[in-house]
């Protein structure tokens, strides 16, 4: 699955619970979730064995231990961001292709009804998905929240390059070269995230003593 997905499954299941524990939800934090599993793309490169795609970094126990610090402190403010994190795998990845699941307890591969991320199917399902959440954000001026100045904005960085990656792939047949279908969603959401952190790194620089 691509970031497109991913991002409208954390959106669809952190507002969800958000809305079950009445809490408040940082947009920008919560995309970054959405994708941080994906870090074992760049990892790999340091330990292709240990940091395998869809592996340890995808681990319902590793999630978990990077979330238990929030889950405490937080509480319930920090639940809609750990199913918006538990989303890439348990929702996305699952049902493309698998993942290792209860890594380091086992390196089974687990998958349900596993499509090819690549297929018509699957990336319909993600145009699906975003075509759904996205008049969602709209009617509940979530958009115009990412477009106001937050202290968190310049994390969508990390939500902006897993969007550009595969489209600087377009058209190159690579496994992580963007599906056509998902050009538009994808553009719409490099504009947002980039502008959202150009308001926050004006609003700092502004700040700044003359």
């Amino acid at each position: 699955m691509f970031a497109i997905g991913h991002f409208a499954l954390a959106y669809l299941s952190g507002k969800s619970f958000a809305a079950i524990l009445k809490t408040r939800l940082n947009l920008p934090l919560l995309f970054m979730l959405s994708i941080l599993p994906d870090v074992d793309l760049i990892l790999q490169f340091l330990d292709p064995a240990l940091f395998m795609h869809r592996g340890a970094a995808h681990s319902i126990f590793t999630f978990t231990a990077f979330f238990i610090p929030f889950l405490v402190f937080y509480r319930k403010k920090a639940v809609p961001y750990y199913v918006a994190l538990l989303s890439h795998s348990m929702l996305g990845d699952l049902f493309t292709g698998g993942f290792e699941m209860l890594w380091p307890l086992s390196e089974n591969w687990f998958s349900f009804m596993s499509v090819d991320g690549m297929s018509f199917t699957a990336v319909a399902v993600e145009l699906s998905l975003f075509t759904v959440a996205l008049p969602l954000m709209f009617k509940t001026n979530d958009i115009r929240t990412l477009l106001k100045v937050k202290n968190h904005n310049l994390a969508l960085i990390i939500p902006f390059g897993a969007v550009l990656g595969p489209m600087l792939q377009l058209g190159q047949g690579t496994d992580m070269s963007l599906p056509v279908l998902l050009v538009a969603p994808s553009l719409f959401c490099l504009c947002v995230f980039a502008y959202s952190m150009m308001l926050e790194v004006n609003f700092r620089l502004n700040k700044l003593p003359a």
